[in-house]
């Protein structure tokens, strides 16, 4: 499981792809607030499925071995409820930021996928 600068950079690069991708939704007058709110969910959703790890560092509540647990089991019910999300943003809900929300189930999925496949080294790298 990668670091925090890692997950913050790839929150920032799903910022920039989403704003790319999506460059037709974010063109035009007064789209400042979405392109806002974009960033705040791409960096945000990169953090949730860490949000016990981020208590047991900022705080120190409880011991570490106690939080693992539940961080694993965020960790099992973050997966198919990002899955889930997509699916239904796509195909179900229309919403006028539908676009953001996808963008925001992607960066949970990715979160999932860099904690599986890159080995940690410490709490920023």
């Amino acid at each position: 499981m990668p670091g925090a600068i890692v997950h913050l950079i790839t929150g920032c690069m799903m910022f920039f792809i989403g704003r790319y991708y999506f460059k037709s939704y974010f063109d035009g007058k007064d789209k400042l607030k979405e392109k806002i709110l974009l960033a705040i969910v791409c960096i945000t959703f990169t953090f949730i499925p860490d949000f016990f790890l981020i208590t047991y560092y900022s705080t120190h509540i409880v011991s570490f071995q106690m939080l693992v647990p539940y961080h694993e089991l965020l960790h099992i019910l973050c997966f198919p409820i990002a899955i889930t999300s997509l699916i239904t943003l796509k195909y179900v809900v229309n919403t006028k930021r539908t676009l953001i929300w996808i963008m925001g189930s992607w960066c949970i999925l990715l979160h999932l996928t860099m904690d599986l496949f890159i080995e940690e080294y410490n709490l920023w790298i």
